[in-house]
């Protein structure tokens, strides 16, 4: 009866929200995480293939990760693109973020965040004492999954499935098994696993995304506006409101 509906509406929903910029946070919320783990000790300088929002996100967060950062190369087909990003990111984060004409030499962290059907990054051009963020798709060539010395996914059993990413095509086809995985983000986070062991390795990360890291961001979303008397109250249960 009563405490049966009490129970209900204690489980009903606490918020509607949309998950776009929330997406974009945690995408680059977990670059940075794995960064910590992933990226050389030496790191200065961050290539970035992509000048829209996303790789905001990723700059932003990998700076907050590495504040030893201090130069940003953004590569875009439009060249207006990249130097409108270039301008707003240098402000925001001030460091010093640039517009690049070509491949981007010397960076040791790169960070590829674009709808490219074909990889744009290739494992034969790829240094040793290079950490690459990728964030799913077929950026990336097979070579340099073969090549990485270590390589880390949010969740392996998931992506394999996936079809649509380089490493689940690589799967299919029986080119890399579950061994070809070191660790999961998770993984590394727990200290169950280590990420870079030295500065000479070439590690690669693929952040393909779940669901339960846009979750945990919404609830922070939500407790936020909640401190802060921001957003819009809706009834829902006993006073529902009506088509």
């Amino acid at each position: 009866g009563r405490d049966r509906a009490e129970r209900s509406r204690d489980q009903g929903t606490l918020a509607v929200m949309d998950g776009t910029l929330i997406s974009t946070i945690r995408t680059g919320a977990v670059t940075g995480v794995c960064a910590k783990y992933m990226a050389p000790s030496r790191s200065k300088t961050v290539g970035l293939f992509g000048a829209g929002p996303q790789c905001k996100t990723q700059l932003m967060a990998l700076k907050a990760s590495l504040p030893q950062l201090e130069k940003a190369y953004v590569y875009d087909l439009s060249r207006e693109r990249a130097e409108k990003f270039a301008a707003e990111m240098s402000q925001k984060l001030n460091m010093d973020v640039q517009a690049a004409s070509d491949r981007l030499e010397g960076a040791t962290i790169l960070v590829p965040a674009t709808p490219a059907p074909e990889p744009i990054i290739h494992g034969a051009e790829i240094k040793k004492g290079v950490y690459v963020a990728h964030l799913g798709n077929n950026e990336v060539d097979e070579e340099l999954i073969l090549r990485a010395d270590k390589v880390v996914i949010d969740d392996w059993q998931t992506d394999k499935h996936r079809m649509g990413d380089t490493m689940a095509y690589m799967f299919r086809d029986g080119k890399i098994d579950d061994s070809r995985i070191d660790a999961s983000v998770s993984d590394l986070v727990a200290g169950r696993k280590s990420g870079r062991d030295n500065d000479d390795q070439l590690t690669y990360t693929c952040n393909v995304g779940l669901g339960l890291y846009d979750v945990a961001i919404a609830a922070r979303v939500y407790q936020y506006a909640k401190e802060n008397g921001i957003g819009q109250k809706l009834k829902l249960w006993d006073e529902p409101i009506m088509v």
